[in-house]
């Protein structure tokens, strides 16, 4: 199982992503948040299988993005720069071996 923490910001919330690998793939993940959007993500989502290459890769021969768990985000989280987005999609890639774990982090420099 790969765990991610990921503090968004200014609105002090913290989150942390449980994904992990089914088979091939495939991964699930699950939420614990402070946010109440966030929340609401892990109970349309929380545990559902997902194909990892259609969440993170656009389709080759179309260019099309099919991503349920993207589109679920566009429909719940009121900003699209919350950094817990793109924290999910890590966690997810990481669970199935599709990329190695290493911290990210946005620093503001004056």
């Amino acid at each position: 199982m790969t765990t991610v923490e990921i503090n968004a910001g200014i609105c002090g919330f913290t989150t942390l992503v449980y994904a992990e690998k089914t088979n091939g793939y495939n991964a699930l993940f699950r939420l614990e948040s402070q946010c109440p959007n966030w929340q609401k993500v892990n109970e349309l989502l929380g545990g559902q299988e997902m194909d990892l290459m259609a969440e993170l890769f656009k389709n080759r021969q179309t260019g099309e993005f099919h991503s349920i768990l993207l589109e679920t985000v566009l429909k719940t989280i009121p900003h699209i720069s919350c950094p817990v987005i793109s924290g999910i999609f890590k966690a997810l890639e990481v669970s199935a071996g599709l990329a190695l774990p290493k911290d990210a982090a946005i620093c503001f420099k004056e």
